[in-house]
């Protein structure tokens, strides 16, 4: 059973929900609410935070103050349903995850649809991954995100595949948005449980301005239609009340078939990205400290 804290939070969420309109919102009315909605998560502290340029693309660097190892390193593709979102939306998340590797996490600012669809917000995570690379020679590279983040860094290790460049270490996908045709049972079937992830209306607009002219089967779009073969050890985490749990199934079963090492965690009774929520809520604690040992185990 979830915690109290997370009980409480799942009603509030709920409350607030029902108040929403049902209608789909527009692409600016997404950005406020992301960014008032991550805007209550407080950056811990003991951690540096800086901007640097790759190219066009503004990235932010987080580092542990006091102990950054020289082992791992980590690029982290925030989510926000590819229309929203930031480094600054994310900054809290990141800077945990910062501290719990003891490592230097770099989070870039990929442009966002309507005004660059598919696959601007993507080529520019390749050109940030290899600067990336060159940065940390001779480390363990993680790569991840949350929602369509989660997407993103999956649909990046398919493009890396692809031009012939090396791929992470380890992978992580968190509540990831994997089909952007929307095609699993829990869009339907979840659409009235899941308290975060907006709406189905709004999901549905997020992916027609992401896909622009481009057919939603395109698998670096929906990275759920590629080809797992030669993925690196992945962890993936949904909740099973929210609409996205259907492709996270999907990709872990089609991933292991491919022989793909897979650990999956499925958040029950909790809601879209939940660890995004230390550390309000345990089981969001619970739940970066799971993926940090995960990645300590596989880097070693």
């Amino acid at each position: 059973m979830p915690s109290i804290q997370a009980r409480v939070a799942r009603y509030a969420m709920a409350q607030q929900m029902k108040k929403a309109p049902q209608r789909e919102m527009k692409p600016s009315s997404v950005r406020r609410a992301v960014a008032k909605g991550l805007g209550y998560m407080p950056v811990p502290k003991g951690v540096t935070i800086n901007q640097m340029q790759v190219g066009a693309v503004s990235v932010e660097v987080i580092r542990p103050q006091t102990h950054c190892n020289n082992h791992n390193a980590l690029l982290y593709l925030h989510g926000g349903g590819y229309v929203a979102g930031s480094p600054k939306t994310h900054r809290a998340f990141a800077a945990r995850l910062a501290l719990a590797l003891n490592c230097e996490v770099w989070v870039p600012d990929y442009r966002l649809a309507p005004e660059h669809p598919f696959p601007a917000g993507l080529y520019d995570t390749a050109d940030v991954w290899t600067a990336f690379l060159q940065a940390h020679t001779g480390k363990k590279i993680q790569l991840g995100g949350e929602s369509a983040g989660g997407g993103m860094s999956l649909a990046l290790c398919y493009l890396l595949r692809e031009r012939a460049v090396p791929l992470p270490d380890q992978l992580f996908l968190l509540s990831p948005w994997l089909d952007l045709r929307m095609a699993g049972d829990s869009y339907t079937r979840n659409n009235a449980r899941d308290v975060l992830a907006r709406s189905l209306t709004t999901e549905m607009g997020c992916a027609r301005h992401y896909a622009g002219e481009e057919a939603r089967t395109h698998p670096l779009m929906s990275p759920l239609l590629g080809d797992p073969k030669g993925l690196p050890p992945t962890y993936v985490m949904v909740a099973d009340t929210e609409i996205f749990e259907d492709d996270s199934r999907a990709f872990v079963i089609h991933a292991r078939e491919a022989g793909v090492n897979v650990t999956f965690e499925v958040g029950h009774g909790l809601w879209h990205a939940w660890p995004l929520f230390a550390p309000f809520i345990p089981e969001s604690i619970h739940s970066i400290r799971n993926l940090a040992h995960w990645i300590r185990k596989h880097s070693h």
